[in-house]
C-alpha cells in the first residue's frame, strides 16, 4: 500500500491521499467579497466537512482529521455569483512539501474577479510519526 501523500486536481476537484493515522490539520481560508464554499469528504464516509465564507484574510474553517488506510479524499472548490448560484472555482496546488517531519499540501482556488488564485485556500498540513 502506498501511504505517501499525493493529490491530483481537475476542474473545480482535487483527489488527496494523505498518510493513514497521522493527525492531519485542515485549514480554510477566503479572500473574496464573494462567497466561497469548499467542501471535503473521503470514500468511506469517515470525513464530511463544508465550510463556506467570504472576507480577507478570513479563516472559515480549522479542523483536524485522521486518516485511515484505504481513505481518499475528495475537495470540490465553488463560490457564488450575482446570482447567488454555486459555480466552479479554477484551481492550483502545491505539494507535499516536507520539511523535516512537518508536511503540507495546498489548494488554492480562483473565482474569476481576478487571477490571484487566493479566493480559496485549502491547507493540509501534519507531522511524520
Amino acid at each position: 500500500m502506498n501511504d505517501k501523500a499525493y493529490m491530483t486536481v481537475t476542474d473545480n476537484k482535487a483527489e488527496i491521499h494523505l498518510p493513514a493515522g497521522v493527525t492531519v490539520k485542515v485549514k480554510v481560508k477566503t479572500n473574496s467579497q464573494l462567497t466561497q464554499k469548499m467542501t471535503l469528504k473521503d470514500n468511506i464516509g469517515r470525513v464530511d466537512l463544508e465550510f463556506t465564507g467570504t472576507g480577507e484574510q478570513n479563516t472559515i474553517g480549522d479542523k483536524t482529521i485522521t486518516p485511515v488506510p484505504g481513505s481518499l479524499f475528495t475537495a470540490v472548490f465553488e463560490y457564488t455569483g450575482p446570482d447567488g448560484v454555486f459555480k466552479p472555482s479554477k484551481l492550483n496546488s502545491g505539494g507535499p512539501y516536507d520539511i523535516g517531519s512537518y508536511h503540507m499540501m495546498v489548494i488554492v482556488a480562483e473565482n474569476g474577479d481576478d487571477t490571484d488564485y487566493n479566493d480559496t485556500i485549502l491547507e493540509l498540513s501534519w507531522y511524520a510519526k
